[in-house]
């Protein structure tokens, strides 16, 4: 039996109940209710836990809201109270918290990502019994990951070698006291083989993919043992404090680790290995991290990178590259964006609609973090430096790297970000992460010089509280006005 597969003659569905209880907060709707885009039965097995993720997610949400707004019978009877604007100011700010604490976590993964990415030549040298041409720092954290890989693969084929043994005594016994069971029809019960299972069935990027494997493999080491059966709530509870104590930040927990280990619990349950999936509802308590200083950048900072890109560049830079230390600073300066949306712009994403010259970001050109595509428009200091003589309809070209290069996992606009972030730090920046500074700097001044909290959020990428905005459809000029309320840095720019 697989919960919530829902055979129909057109193919297979995601169903799952949502309880009465909980269906305002889902426009009323009485299930969950998901095509999976596959007849073939196996194929749709594989993609129900990513959804039932998800919706365990959503449903979380929905009943913390629920404990939130609990009041008494008679006050449901009587009506609404409008909130005040108190009570508005303050849901804003914990909205702009949640978001803020996924893409920080998002944030500090990437930022390893792009360490390992930078130093994998020197790895691969080292391997290969040659001494790279490095700084000795880079060629001594070179070789602390490399050592800490290796420790990891072995790990993971002990595990796998203890799980296949296991197996086999099993299988040994079974054959003498019953008939034998074929072992394509036995669920599985390696923690690693759930996992493995559900990142065949490409229901996450691989970017996730290859981020929660490790993070399962984490877990798996600290239990000694890779049979799902044998876990407690204990156990994991127990991880997690051992995760807490080792300095990871709560939000990471939440945001990166959780998420990971809840696929290969899920899946189990689904398959009926387990009674309860014991993943659920997973609490972090860690200390609350101590800010040493803001995340935004500074004046001095953002003045400081701004200057240096309008400076010349060392002879010999690519001139996609150049290009990137040119532009890339001022785009964040003045859209708020990602990096990585900023990044992977073409000439194509650059246009002109209802007199107003604005950037596509979209899934089209590389990852964008909410799935949608966005309009952001342009503010008229990036216009009179220049920056539309790039736009090119119909143009695949990349602006700021070239073509072929990097991979699926590390696509050349992340390595182009790392660069970017490398090449910041070098100029004395302290900010934790130079690239993502620019984000919470926009955000700020947004707020101070009173921009809309609705079209921040739309150039932000940041989901829009109200599904039928005043920015909608063909919103650009009024998005632009409240754009060109942000002030102008004040650098000179040279003619």
């Amino acid at each position: 039996m697989c919960t919530y597969l829902l055979p129909t003659p057109t193919g297979y569905y995601f169903r799952r109940a949502i309880p009465e209880n909980l269906r305002p907060f889902f426009d009323g709707k009485r299930q969950f209710k998901v095509s999976l885009r596959t007849k073939d039965r196996e194929e749709a097995k594989r993609l129900i836990p990513g959804h039932t993720i998800a919706t365990n997610e959503q449903l979380d949400r929905a009943r913390k809201a629920l404990g939130a707004a609990a009041v008494t019978s008679a006050t449901l009877a009587a009506p609404l109270r409008p909130k005040s604007p108190a009570a508005l100011e303050r849901e804003r700010r914990r909205w702009e918290w949640e978001q803020e604490q996924a893409e920080l976590a998002d944030a500090e993964q990437s930022d390893r990502d792009l360490e390992l990415e930078a130093l994998e030549p020197i790895m691969d040298a080292i391997e290969s019994g040659t001494i790279p041409d490095a700084a000795p720092a880079d060629l001594a954290r070179a070789g602390q990951l490399l050592a800490r890989h290796e420790r990891q693969m072995g790990d993971i084929r002990v595990q796998e070698a203890e799980s296949k043994r296991g197996r086999a005594s099993v299988s040994h016994i079974q054959a003498v006291q019953c008939e034998p069971v074929k072992a394509d029809t036995e669920p599985a019960r390696s923690i690693t083989q759930l996992y493995e299972r559900w990142a065949k069935g490409g229901t996450g990027n691989a970017k996730t993919v290859r981020k929660w494997r490790n993070m399962v493999a984490a877990l798996v080491k600290h239990l000694g043992h890779d049979d799902v059966t044998k876990v407690t709530r204990a156990d994991l509870n127990a991880w997690i404090e051992t995760l807490v104590a080792k300095g990871l930040a709560g939000k990471t927990i939440r945001a990166s680790y959780l998420p990971a280990i809840k696929v290969p619990f899920t899946l189990a349950f689904e398959d009926e290995v387990i009674p309860k999936n014991i993943a659920s509802e997973l609490k972090v308590r860690a200390p609350k991290v101590v800010k040493l200083r803001e995340r935004d950048l500074t004046d001095d900072e953002a003045a400081t990178i701004l200057k240096a890109s309008l400076g010349p560049q060392p002879t010999g830079l690519a001139v996609d590259h150049a290009r990137a230390r040119r532009w890339v600073p001022w785009l964040l300066a003045y859209t708020g964006a990602r990096v990585g949306e900023i990044t992977q712009l073409r000439a194509m994403d650059i246009q002109k609609e209802d007199d107003v010259w604005f950037i596509h970001i979209t899934p089209d050109a590389g990852s964008v973090k909410t799935g949608e595509a966005r309009k952001v428009p342009l503010h008229s200091h990036l216009i009179e430096q220049g920056f539309t003589k790039f736009a090119k309809a119909g143009d695949e070209t990349p602006l700021f790297y070239r073509k072929g290069t990097g991979n699926e996992v590390n696509p050349p606009s992340k390595i182009r970000a790392g660069h970017i972030s490398r090449w910041v730090s070098g100029l004395g920046v302290t900010a934790p992460q130079p690239n993502h500074g620019w984000r919470h700097r926009f955000k700020s001044q947004a707020f101070a010089v009173g921009i809309d909290n609705e079209a921040a959020d739309i150039m932000q990428g940041h989901k829009p509280r109200a599904e039928a905005g005043k920015y909608g459809q063909r919103g650009l000029p009024r998005l632009k006005d409240e754009l060109e309320k942000l002030p102008r840095y004040a650098v000179e720019v040279p003619s």
